[in-house]
């Protein structure tokens, strides 16, 4: 009874102290190279004790009485410092990684310059130290996007992003140079990329520069890390969906390597399970994997590798009688996606530098569904691109690049045109079906030419041009694009940001078979201002205004499938607010208005994009009490997404058999809104050290309140009239309350 006692005080009250000090032993890092910083400097501010930093880059200071500190580091070959906040407590040891800045200020007798890059309109970025750490997640990198101003989702089960009034195939990913086409499970259960290796994600959510940006609105950069700790370590989660590994290590003195994956073992213990519909034969179940290896070969070039992948699979079989008689049968899913890419940093010479990669990308869409419908879809893509910077001076620098992709593709099966956005009344069963067997060879050359000047100590220009040409259609699309930076002399930034961005057709609409080769690029032109003071070292503020305008998309007409006859425009503000004490305390408040419109046909009036959301919200922070908990919170409230409601019915005959059947009637698209969505997440973790190995454990409580958000109504088929449609409607509802468990071991 006594062991069982002191086991629950350990566990439970960790508050509770063995003795009155507590112990700080940390590494610190060159924060470029990555590598052990030796004979640095530790200093603790509040008792002036000091210590140098030995050949493995460590430094121990024993009995440091309860309490928070400030370090400060200071290397031996520079005159930088770096502060470090530190919470000691009595009886545990703490084990900060300090990451110390050793760029070298160069010195004119009294005078103190720095190299500076010039500016573009500002990226939006979470590191990975709050990925992990942010509620309602799981620790799930791309789940945490959402929490930025001008980012929403659809809904809870979804995670395709709408960026700024734009849906998610305004996107563009990037893992580590490699475009992703696939970046969630199942549409957004979880990411298909592992947080574990994620260093940080960057968001352009518009007005970026020339570097980036074929066929996108907006540019989510996920970089991994580029760096091993240790000889060999790891770490492995297991929660409820799923369980993950991630194993590192070093390459003789001047390498590293990692692989990370995971999988999903639900279907491991569900076989199949009936319903009244019929069965899931083969229950849904996902996996990824990611590796990665780099090597410095000398001083001036770095070759790295990477590969990564993730797979998506169920089947059904649906027998019942109120199932329809095209879906009637076997329907199976199966979708993933590869990666790969070599890639080699040079730094030709002091002022220029090369980045040069290979890549291959490849999506896998295979979907079979009753007796008639199926769809098939190999399209890899092959990319070549090489980046040179040159440095004129510290002030002046220029970019160019170029990139060749070769895109060939493969679709079979028996499928309808796709319908448009906002077409509530598309109906699959009587669209006209097509059997497609189409080989696509698609070809892409793409450049850019960018200058960055810093024209005077306060005024910073960015100016570019970007041409990209596409063999499908045949067009070569020539795009400008530029920011201008002002620093006021209050400290703050004002920065306003041009940019045109040409988005070609999706493949489906480029079919011959059930689209239109003859489609053009749609083109959008973004105007942004954004404004941004640093309030103190921890806070900062950002404010933004944008508005973009919309030409040439590509919408539904009776004559020839698909024309560019579309306009729209989006517009909106946000503010941001966040606040960073070390590795203590994060957290930000944030508001987001938007709005989105189309027209989808010349004379048509304008009405709601499907991603309009007027007004988002967010507070998150999380806090740790103890350097081993941590407590956390987000809270969230949107608009409700614009839908349109059911009217009535009529009755006829089915045409496939003569049986009768009800078809539903419409009001205008988009001319109502769900209710607004708010909710409440909520997470505690604590970490156990147990010598060079530590177990960690966190409970999230997703929908505290378990608010009954609104995902759509269920009509009964046969309401005839607007007033019965609403009486007889039922609620479908997002997420109730979720207890979410995980657990974690690292080495």
């Amino acid at each position: 009874m006594k062991t069982f006692l002191c086991l629950l005080t350990f566990l439970f009250v960790p508050t509770v102290a063995f003795s009155q000090t507590g112990i700080i032993e940390g590494t610190v890092y060159n924060n470029i190279t990555q590598e052990p910083l030796v004979d640095a400097e530790v200093r603790i501010v509040q008792t002036d004790e000091r210590q140098k930093t030995d050949e493995n880059g460590k430094f121990v200071f024993s009995t440091v009485p309860e309490g928070a500190y400030t370090l400060v580091i200071t290397s031996s070959d520079t005159e930088l410092t770096q502060e470090t906040s530190i919470l000691v407590v009595a009886g545990e040891t703490s084990k900060p990684e300090i990451y110390a800045s050793t760029t070298q200020y160069r010195l004119d007798e009294v005078e103190v310059t720095g190299e500076r890059d010039p500016k573009t309109v500002s990226k939006k970025s979470i590191q990975s130290q709050e990925i992990t750490r942010l509620p309602g997640t799981g620790g799930d990198a791309l789940r945490a996007l959402p929490a930025i101003p001008g980012i929403g989702v659809a809904n809870d089960f979804s995670g395709a992003l709408y960026i700024r009034g734009g849906s998610d195939e305004d996107n563009l990913y990037y893992f580590d140079r490699v475009p992703v086409g696939y970046p969630y499970h199942f549409g957004g259960l979880v990411s298909s990329l592992s947080s574990e290796i994620i260093d940080r994600i960057d968001v352009y959510a518009g007005g970026y520069g020339a570097e980036y940006g074929v066929d996108s609105q907006a540019v989510i950069d996920i970089y991994s890390q580029d760096n091993s700790r240790a000889n060999l370590g790891g770490k492995f989660n297991l929660n409820l969906l799923y369980s993950e590994g991630l194993l590192e290590g070093k390459i003789g003195e001047n390498g590293f390597w990692y692989a990370a994956g995971r999988r999903s073992y639900i279907d491991l213990f569900i076989g199949s399970l009936s319903f009244d519909a019929g069965a899931i034969t083969a229950f849904p179940r996902f996996w990824d994997y990611q590796l990665k290896a780099g090597y410095d070969l000398n001083e001036k070039h770095q070759l790295f590798f990477n590969l990564f992948a993730s797979g998506d699979q169920f089947a059904l079989k649906l027998d019942g009688e109120d199932v329809d008689e095209d879906f009637r049968g076997n329907v199976s899913f199966e979708s993933g996606f590869e990666g790969a890419g070599l890639h080699l940093r040079s730094l030709l010479t002091d002022r220029l530098t090369s980045y040069l990669s290979l890549t291959r990308s490849d999506f896998l869409f295979d979907v079979n569904s009753g007796p008639t419908f199926s769809l098939k879809i190999d399209a890899p893509t092959y990319t070549l691109r090489e980046d040179i910077t040159y440095e004129l001076n510290p002030r002046h620098r220029l970019e160019s690049g170029l990139i060749l992709g070769l895109e060939p593709g493969q679709v079979t099966g028996t499928f309808t045109r796709i319908p448009d956005e906002g077409e509530v009344d598309f109906d699959i069963r009587f669209e006209e079906r097509v059997a497609l067997d189409e080989y696509v060879r698609g070809q892409r050359i793409e450049g850019y030419f960018q200058d960055r000047y810093t024209a005077l100590p306060f005024l910073s220009v960015v100016l570019g041009i970007r041409f990209d040409y596409f063999n499908r259609i045949d067009e070569l699309s020539i795009q400008p694009r530029g920011s201008l930076l002002v620093e006021l002399p209050n400290g703050s930034e004002l920065q306003f940001a041009y940019g045109i961005y040409n988005q070609t057709p999706l493949p489906a609409l480029l079919s011959p078979s059930i689209g239109n080769p003859a489609l053009k690029s749609s083109q959008a032109s973004h105007y942004i201002l954004e404004l941004k003071r640093q309030l103190s070292q921890d806070t900062e503020i950002k404010m933004a205004a944008y508005y973009k305008d919309l030409t040439g998309l590509a919408t539904v007409d009776e004559e020839v499938a698909y024309l560019n006859q579309g306009v729209g425009y989006a517009q909106g503000a946000e503010i941001f607010l966040r606040n960073r004490s070390g590795e203590r305390f994060f957290g930000w408040i944030s508001y987001a208005y938007a709005r989105s419109e189309r027209r989808d046909r010349p004379g048509e009036p304008y009405r709601p994009y499907s991603f309009d959301q007027t007004h988002v919200a967010t507070l998150a922070a999380s806090y740790k009490l103890t350097p081993t908990w941590e407590f956390g919170a987000k809270w969230q409230y949107r608009s409700g997404n614009p839908y349109t409601p059911r009217e009535g019915a009529t009755l006829q005959l089915d045409p496939r058999n003569g049986n009768p059947i009800y078809v539903p009637i419409f009001a205008e698209t988009y001319s109502d809104r769900l209710p607004p969505y708010h909710r409440l997440d909520l997470r505690v973790s604590k970490t156990f050290q147990f010598g060079n190995w530590k177990l960690g454990t966190f409970l999230e409580l997703l929908n505290a309140y378990n608010r009954a958000n609104l995902l759509d109504f269920n009509y009964p088929e046969d309401c005839l009239t607007p007033e019965d449609c609403r009486e007889r409607r039922n609620d479908i509802n997002q997420l109730p309350i979720v207890p979410y468990l995980g657990i974690t071991a690292e080495f």
